[in-house]
């Protein structure tokens, strides 16, 4: 088995995605790319938007030899979308290796009435139906039932969980709980996992309360203790408070706590984290965004200043 983790916060961009190779199948799971909208009051930097269109086409061609697409939900950093913003995947980017392959997706009930248009969406542009994937196998390959999304209040927004088992070893790809419901935790103890890449809670947001992000460590404790390899990514490290996060969970089990980034050999590369002190580095010329927008300017531009100014920021 071989995983390669796609795009997640500490690879430059929002999401979770990830391709599991197998000796007969590659599965995609998640293959959405997002950029947060505002963040400290500023734009995506064309720095981060020339990261994330490298991270847009791994997903692109990781999706055109897939013979499995799995969709975890459909957030928009989850999922291609039919209208996407200029920093996000579109449905008409990969229609055609998504009619290739076998789609599996979380039903379209429990759910919020963005993701189930959404879903729609795609079954649109396939002109084909998603079955609900929750609780079926496929061989290598099984779904979890409906488990509850991360910080969300409504019961009704759930997100579906995958595991993938070759020659006794066994890989979870943990969607958007962020470590604040036990029943997820239970569950992906009972799957056996030898690696699990997960989401982490959302320690940017001031309404998460001191009781969730206690519940969210002991939570993750516990997995710890049970699992060898865990990658806690995704809302996590939309935030450096993630890294020693990370550390401190570590540090209380012993066993193997890293980011994506760390998993596939790289730097933390948190963009979405150093917005602001990229633009006051990086000065970004007024109106560039509508003109990158209209096609009249490029973000690859920025990127070798841009690796540079990270680099003096590491030091």
């Amino acid at each position: 088995m071989k995983i390669d983790i796609l795009g997640t916060e500490s690879l430059g961009v929002r999401g979770l995605s990830c391709s599991v190779k197998l000796r007969d199948r590659k599965i995609v799971i998640d293959p959405g790319i997002a950029l947060g909208w505002n963040r400290y009051g500023y734009l995506p930097h064309p720095f981060q938007i020339a990261v994330g269109r490298k991270v847009r086409e791994k997903i692109i061609g990781a999706l055109a030899n897939a013979t499995d697409i799995v969709f975890s939900h459909f957030d928009g950093d989850h999922v291609p979308l039919a209208a996407p913003n200029p920093y996000q995947l579109g449905i008409n980017a990969v229609k055609k290796h998504l009619l290739r392959s076998i789609i599996w997706a979380k039903g379209a009930e429990p759910s919020s009435r963005l993701e189930n248009r959404r879903r729609m969406e795609i079954e649109d542009a396939l002109k084909a139906v998603l079955p609900a994937a929750e609780e079926s196998s496929d061989g290598a390959v099984q779904f979890s039932m409906p488990l509850q999304h991360g910080l969300r209040r409504k019961k009704a927004v759930t997100v579906m969980m995958t595991r993938i088992e070759e020659d006794g070893f066994v890989f979870v790809h943990a969607s958007d709980h962020q470590f604040l419901h036990v029943e997820s935790i239970e569950h992906i103890l009972s799957l056996n996992p030898d690696v699990v890449l997960s989401s982490g809670p959302a320690l940017y947001l001031e309404n998460l309360s001191t009781a969730q992000q206690k519940r969210a460590v002991e939570n993750a404790v516990e997995l710890s203790r049970n699992i060898k390899t865990l990658i806690i990514d995704h809302h996590l490290l939309r935030d450096e408070k993630g890294l020693d996060w990370l550390k401190e969970i570590a540090c209380a089990t012993g066993n193997e706590v890293i980011c994506a980034a760390a998993y596939m050999g790289q730097k933390p590369l948190l963009l979405e984290a150093w917005r602001e002190d990229l633009y006051e580095r990086m000065p970004v010329p007024e109106g560039w965004h509508e003109a990158y927008a209209a096609g009249k300017v490029r973000a690859e531009e920025f990127l070798t200043r841009g690796f540079d100014i990270v680099e003096n920021r590491e030091r």
